[in-house]
């Protein structure tokens, strides 16, 4: 029983990296969709949020590695677009629409807002059984069940969950963000506030419960992914005196979807056969995005210090080769559309 349960903890803190890994993508893309001079404030806002999702990242494989596991990305587990994430064969009950690799506009922000919509407290689940097959998991049910299998596991065997290398966690030397901090995890209660920063920040926030860690107007940066977006949606910045059940009321916040590259959404590579130049840029984007990906394994699998690297340098390198691809037009494509970045991995990285 008790190897089945940790069996079944390993399996959803993989399929939380896995949806931690699937809102980088779309958020990269609507930011560099945006044209050089518009939007710096909304663009600051998102990438704020893109960040976090990298420290969440880190959070959930700090767990991972403290209770024996490993991490790992690659061909077998990294998103692609549309993407609908699933559990267990089943839709997640508030991911029930599709993720896009889409320009940065009023309808893409509304999905992002989805993404990240605050929910009330996760109702209990039984854990003990081999698997659940509920189609109305939600994201805060699928954190809470997580906590849950960690308390259990603790208490049946005290001392015995906690046994992984501590040389592998990731601690705040290897990272910097907006909002958090990274939490090495060595225990119960360190996993437990490591997951806490992941739920309060995006996935599963409640709000109500959680006082005014998710929502908090004097500090942008800081308030939860759901309200920097709906800032975003409804161009208004909140107020102290805003209930975040409601839109903000606040000062104006500057958007312009007009000043936006006509990106073709979720394409593939093939859709650059017959364009030399795009399918070069293309190649040049999924190499470094590969290579990304493997150093980012590498940080989260035993070698923390090359965090750093897959962020500043592996970040920043798709930046430019992105713009590129989101300038160009697609050849005699009949809509007039321009390249995006189809985010593949490439097994042998240019």
């Amino acid at each position: 029983m008790a190897d089945d349960k940790k069996a079944m903890l390993l399996s959803r803190l993989a399929t939380a990296v896995e949806l931690e890994l699937s809102t980088i993508p779309p958020y990269m893309v609507a930011i560099l969709s945006m044209k050089l001079s518009a939007n710096r404030e909304v663009a600051d806002l998102i990438r704020s949020v893109m960040i976090e999702e990298m420290l969440h990242l880190a959070l959930v494989a700090n767990v991972t590695n403290a209770v024996g596991g490993s991490v790992r990305i690659g061909p077998q587990n990294i998103p692609s677009y549309p993407l609908k994430m699933k559990f267990e064969g089943h839709e997640f009950a508030d991911r029930q629409f599709d993720v896009n690799l889409a320009p940065f506009s009023r309808d893409n922000i509304a999905i992002f807002m989805e993404i990240e919509e605050p929910q009330e407290p996760p109702r209990a689940r039984a854990l003990t059984e081999k698997k659940i097959d509920i189609p109305e998991l939600t994201i805060g049910e699928f954190y809470a069940s997580i906590i849950t299998l960690l308390e259990e596991l603790d208490a049946e065997n005290p001392g015995a969950l906690f046994t992984g290398d501590p040389a592998w966690q990731l601690h705040d030397d290897y990272y910097w963000s907006s909002g958090g901090g990274i939490i090495p995890v060595s225990d119960l209660a360190s996993a437990k506030a490591a997951l806490d920063i992941v739920i309060t920040q995006g996935e599963g926030a409640w709000p109500a419960i959680r006082g005014t860690k998710a929502f908090n107007p004097a500090a942008p940066l800081k308030m939860g992914h759901y309200y920097r977006f709906s800032e975003i949606f409804y161009g208004r910045h909140y107020t102290v005196d805003d209930d975040p059940a409601t839109p903000p009321t606040g000062a104006p916040l500057p958007v312009d979807y007009t000043a936006v590259y006509p990106i073709k959404i979720n394409p593939t590579s093939a859709d650059y056969a017959n364009d030399a130049e795009l399918t070069k840029l293309n190649n040049a984007f999924n190499a470094r995005y590969t290579m990304m990906l493997r150093q980012l394994e590498q940080a989260l699998s035993g070698t923390p210090k090359t965090l750093y690297t897959a962020i500043m340098n592996g970040m920043h390198g798709l930046t430019s080769v992105a713009i590129g691809i989101m300038s160009t037009p697609i050849k005699d494509d009949a809509a007039g559309r321009n390249g995006c970045p189809t985010f593949e991995w490439l097994l042998e990285p240019e």
